[in-house]
């Protein structure tokens, strides 16, 4: 009879306080389910919280290598402004230098797509149609080319240029003579062979209208380009 006293007492308690068995385990079972319920968000909650937790660790490492890359990029930039004001120190200390040879006609100094050319015409340099140079080229290349030569580690290329008069292989070669002409030259007054190179363009690279006496005039000449250091320009020095 002892098996039968606890639900016979719950069924009394139950009976006694009105409420029907069918009503109660409704009510159990929806309790049940909504701890059911509360568990498993609870299990998602935590979940989602380790999630965080390891989103905001590797935020953090993100930030450190980030500050670390900021610093690293805002250093470079500084080094590159440094080389940039130390190449344009040492222009404008080779502009000065040039003064004279400007103010006397012998040369002019532009820039061209960030390139330094020191500019002579041909009458500076040549007879018309000619590829020797003259007594006064000789003595103008005397007074540059030292000039040239103590900008240490800086490089450059002698091209020729002609007008359009006469065909493309007579201006080519005659470009191309003027400037080994030039270089040698150069070299022979202590340029460093391995400092420069040659090219001749011809007709194909004027600075002004063929059209005219003037402008013909202009595009007969000797430009000595002041060679870009590549690996400072790009950054792929050590």
């Amino acid at each position: 009879m002892n098996r039968w006293l606890v639900p016979l007492t719950a069924v009394a308690v139950l009976a006694g306080c009105g409420i029907k068995k069918d009503v109660y385990r409704q009510d159990m079972d929806r309790l049940r389910g909504q701890i059911a319920r509360i568990e498993k968000d609870k299990g998602t909650l935590l979940k989602e919280k380790e999630r965080l937790t390891n989103e905001l660790s590797l935020v953090g490492k993100e930030k450190g290598a980030l500050s670390k890359d900021l610093k690293s990029a805002l250093d470079r930039v500084d080094e590159l402004k440094r080389q940039a004001d130390k190449r344009k120190a040492a222009l404008d200390a080779l502009k000065g230098k040039l003064q004279s040879m400007v103010a006397a006609g012998k040369l002019r100094i532009r820039t061209d797509r960030g390139r330094m050319i020191v500019e002579m015409a041909e009458k500076v340099l040549f007879d018309v149609g000619r590829y020797r140079l003259t007594q006064d080229g000789k003595d103008a290349l005397e007074q540059l080319t030292p000039i040239l030569v103590s900008l240490e580690g800086r490089s450059f290329q002698v091209a020729g240029h002609t007008d359009d008069t006469g065909s493309d292989i007579t201006n080519w070669n005659l470009s191309v003579n003027r400037a080994r002409e030039v270089a040698l030259q150069m070299i022979d007054m202590g340029m460093p062979p391995h400092r420069i190179s040659i090219a001749g363009y011809g007709k194909f690279a004027p600075v002004a209208s063929n059209d005219t006496p003037e402008g013909r005039a202009q595009n007969r000449r000797i430009e000595i380009v002041l060679v870009p250091n590549i690996e400072e320009l790009m950054g792929f020095g050590d």
